[in-house]
């Protein structure tokens, strides 16, 4: 088990809530912002990066046919799990990031809420690879970003900035919203069509 594992099974369970997921206003408020900021009505896979307890996971998967949520604490899984017994469309997974991301089906829809700022710079560009070798194109991946300190090596704004230059850089990408709020900023990207290049296929 790392370092992070290990830290973060710690965090969870001397609390199984620690950033106040099911209490926080301000979570609330950037839980339902998160919803209203999906450009689909309805998608067939989506993935959530960092999913903790599970309570985003839960209000994605009434839009979702299935969902894949990961995350590093097995000790904030068993009560994800616990949580959301009665939802069937969701599996829970624990790993660390870059390497657990699943990469056996494509997904349209993926969720990086509050966990790119725990990633090194080469973590991301890490990541960025693993993602868009499974990422539908008309795809969405969704971005929230705490703009206060984060204790990290990297801040909020400078981790997401980095992930989307990343992404830039290996597909065609639109980048749909930015919606900065108080305390957090919330990008919406969109896959554009895989060009030959990346299929690699000379033009």
């Amino acid at each position: 088990m790392s370092e992070r594992a290990t830290r973060f099974d710690r965090l969870y369970t001397g609390d199984i809530d620690p950033w106040g997921f099911r209490s926080s206003a301000y979570e609330k408020e950037k839980y339902q912002a998160t919803m209203l900021a999906l450009p689909r009505a309805r998608y067939a896979l989506a993935i959530e990066a960092g999913c903790s307890i599970g309570e985003l996971t839960r209000l994605l998967s009434f839009r979702c046919d299935r969902i894949i949520g990961i995350d590093i604490s097995s000790v904030a899984l068993d009560e994800a799990t616990r949580r959301n017994a009665d939802r069937p469309n969701i599996v829970f997974r624990r790993g660390e990031l870059p390497g657990a991301w699943p990469g056996e089906n494509a997904a349209d829809l993926l969720v990086l809420s509050e966990v790119l700022y725990f990633l090194s710079p080469q973590e991301i560009e890490d990541l960025a690879d693993r993602i868009v070798a499974n990422w539908c194109p008309g795809g969405h991946c969704v971005l929230v970003n705490y703009l206060g300190p984060t204790a990290e090596a990297l801040q909020g704004s400078e981790a997401a900035n980095l992930f989307i230059s990343c992404m830039k850089a290996r597909t065609g990408i639109r980048h749909d919203a930015v919606a900065t709020a108080e305390h957090y900023r919330l990008d919406v990207l969109e896959r554009c069509a895989v060009t030959g290049a990346e299929q690699g296929i000379n033009p």
